[in-house]
């Protein structure tokens, strides 16, 4: 099983996850447009319909990378380039709305347990690895569940965004990145500060203990 395989026939179910949802039905057609047998697809795309929404994830976020190893524009910062970097994989699922639409619906359901958020922070992991970042502190955390969210925010507003070449979509990206800038610095500063609470407790503690402490007199 190599992964070229695993995306050729991720490629060729997507067209028919439009009509017939992801799922069984999808994965028979498009198994048979590429005169494969059904039982061999399963064992390519496992995991019934929330298996192929996974893959597809994955594959959108390889193609991503592939963009950005492509080359990015020069000068960029690191708000910009993590915008180019989501913008990238937007315009990789640009022709399969519909599929990423059923892929959400997908992930809602109770029975996707937490693939669909073990999923939004692989992609957001990726993103913060490709553009540099080394961060290996509580910022580690907070940089990728608020890119996290801005990632899921934004392919609802992609999703029912008609304007021309999606410009409200980037506009709306580029605003939500740079609330995260804002916001980033204040959490981060949050974390901190709860993450030395213990010893901070632990030293007014012993200061107190210190203060309490009867003071021995020498004998007269």
């Amino acid at each position: 099983m190599s992964a070229e395989e695993k995306d050729r026939l991720l490629l060729a179910i997507l067209p028919h996850v439009a009509f017939d949802g992801w799922g069984e039905e999808a994965l028979r057609r498009g198994a048979e447009d590429l005169g494969m047998a059904a039982a061999a697809a399963r064992e390519l795309l496992p995991g019934g319909a929330r298996g192929q929404v996974l893959a597809f994830a994955d594959w959108a976020d390889r193609a991503m990378l592939a963009g950005l190893a492509a080359g990015e524009p020069e000068g960029l910062g690191t708000t910009a380039r993590v915008a180019h970097a989501v913008r990238l994989r937007f315009e990789a699922l640009a022709p399969y709305e519909e599929a990423v639409r059923g892929g959400l619906r997908i992930l809602a359901l109770p029975s996707a347990g937490l693939s669909g958020l073990t999923s939004l922070h692989r992609t957001s992991d990726a993103i913060w690895n490709a553009v540099g970042d080394r961060s290996t502190d509580h910022n580690w955390y907070s940089k990728r569940l608020l890119l996290g969210g801005v990632i899921s925010a934004t392919t609802l507003y992609w999703l029912d965004d008609r304007s021309e070449g999606k410009q409200r979509t980037w506009a709306f990206l580029e605003r939500r990145l740079r609330d995260v800038v804002r916001i980033g610095g204040r959490l981060g500063r949050g974390m901190n500060e709860a993450l030395s609470l213990p010893d901070r407790l632990a030293q007014r503690l012993q200061q107190r203990r210190a203060w309490r402490r009867p003071v021995r007199r020498p004998p007269l």
